[in-house]
């Protein structure tokens, strides 16, 4: 009997097979029918059809990458298949057939020092056991997403002061009103070496005031070195309902079950046996608690999320609200020892109220304020954060734009006061678990750009920006 996934790839295999034996009939028959044409002298021919594009929007301070229609070779099977192909984006693991937690940098940034956010809303979370694990993007649903949002530099006050490299923001896709009830359904599947298979499920639609999307994904990797195997499965819903005047309002919600492989040493010359059927890996590459193949170790987590936006429209400017809660946990198996190492747990929720007034076409105020509260596990709040923002977005001329904005933002934290090498109190003279201690700051934002165009030929789709901004952040390298 064969397996799951040998009986995935024979099926894969018989879908292209059919799929490509029909075009080919096709193509000689053409081909022998094209030797009788006469050919006709046309002369001069103009050609206005634009090319095909990978449908992203390039502006001075701001790339927009619409999913819908984007093109590359490969399904994409996480966001960090679309964004490691940016120029500002820099990809730092060792493979991306098994992407785990701050697997990019921007701008020479990591994801400590650069927002990445989801409608708008900060995703935010203590740092990890054994690591960092601030962000991981393989938890991010695609088929939920609409369009990448990248926002170099610290400019923009609608996000927290820790952007120092600048925002990713990855937009949801918006509700469709229906006039008669319809579903629509989407499937892919896609096999590689290293038995590696991606395979999708997407049911869409909906009627009159409702509209939803429900999504499943299954991705499997023996992995590029050895003990590298990878498995996630993510199950996401949404609900949606459309509200009057173009309004609506969504819930969001996913579960991810995943389980990532630490590669262990392969060295024909160290102290550990040698598998010649995969790529040497040196002893002193490795972290010496995962070098010993026996340990077969991974990193394993089961995290969920919920998600809240509503959007309404008004005579008093665009509003949105949006909110979110967020529960992640972590543990590494080993098969040397039977009970799970470096657990860890974190628990996060946050939230946003934002208006956007059009004072004329090319004039936009937005003004707003968002907050966060950080723990780990069922403990208290560690972080607290609360900002309030205001920026004006003015289009002065056809030539220059300015964006200037001004951001308050205030944060509680609770340090750690255990002294993990001795015992006891980091500091005597205060005997408690936390010290709590508060910071804020105000900073002023502004970015202006002026357009080239018009002065000369070669200076056509030009311009030059300026940024002037405060950064700020009061979190410690390990994030508290």
């Amino acid at each position: 009997m064969l397996s799951w996934r040998t009986s995935q790839f024979v099926l894969f295999c018989l879908i292209i097979l059919c799929f490509s034996a029909a075009p080919a009939v096709k193509g000689w028959a053409q081909e022998s029918e094209a030797e009788d044409i006469e050919k006709i002298n046309l002369g001069d021919v103009t050609v206005q059809a634009e090319g095909l594009r990978e449908n992203i929007e390039i502006k001075p301070g701001e790339i927009t990458i619409n999913l819908e229609d984007y093109k590359k070779a490969g399904v994409p099977h996480t966001v960090l298949d679309i964004l490691k192909d940016r120029a500002i984006i820099d990809f730092r693991d060792a493979s991306d057939l098994s992407p785990g937690s701050d697997d990019i940098q921007m701008r020479g940034f990591d994801t400590r020092q650069f927002t990445t956010a989801v409608d708008g809303l900060a995703v935010q979370k203590l740092g990890g056991h054994w690591g960092g694990h601030f962000v991981d993007y393989s938890l991010i649903p695609m088929e939920q997403i609409e369009s990448i949002e990248i926002l170099p530099g610290p400019h923009s006050a609608l996000y927290e002061g820790k952007s120092f490299g600048g925002v990713i923001n990855i937009k949801t896709k918006a509700p469709k009103r229906r006039e008669t009830p319809e579903i629509n359904f989407k499937s892919t599947a896609s096999y590689a070496s290293l038995d590696t298979y991606d395979t999708s499920f997407t049911m869409s639609g909906g009627g009159g005031n409702m509209d939803f999307v429900v999504g499943v994904k299954d991705y499997h990797t023996d992995g590029y070195l050895r003990n590298s195997e990878y498995d996630l499965s993510t199950i996401s819903a949404r609900m949606a309902w459309l509200l009057p005047n173009n309004g609506y309002m969504s819930l969001l919600g996913s579960y991810s079950d995943k389980s990532n492989g630490i590669a262990c040493a392969n060295d024909p010359d160290g102290s550990y046996d040698y598998d010649g059927s995969y790529p040497v890996l040196r002893e002193d590459e490795v972290s010496r608690r995962w070098a010993d193949p026996a340990t077969n170790a991974s990193r394993d987590k089961k995290p969920h999320s919920i998600r809240f936006n509503w959007k309404q429209p008004t005579q008093l400017g665009n509003w949105t609200l949006s909110a979110y809660r967020l529960y992640e946990d972590q543990k590494y198996h080993v098969d040397t020892s039977g009970e799970a190492l470096g657990e860890s747990e974190w628990a996060s929720w946050g939230g946003k109220i934002q208006d956007e007034v059009y004072i004329t076409d090319d004039h936009l105020l937005t003004f707003g304020f968002d907050t966060a509260n950080l723990g780990r596990g069922t403990s208290e709040d560690i972080v607290q954060t609360y900002g309030w923002y205001l920026q004006d977005q003015w289009q002065i001329t056809p030539r220059l734009s300015f964006r200037p904005g001004l951001r308050y933002e205030k944060s509680t934290i609770l340090w750690n006061n255990e002294n993990f090498r001795t015992g006891g109190y980091a500091n005597p003279d205060i005997p408690e678990d936390y010290i709590e201690k508060d910071y804020d700051e105000i900073m002023p934002k502004a970015f202006a750009t002026y357009s080239l165009d018009g002065l000369a030929g070669f200076l056509r789709d030009t311009s030059v920006s300026l940024g002037l901004s405060k950064i700020w952040s009061p979190r410690a390298v390990c994030e508290v």
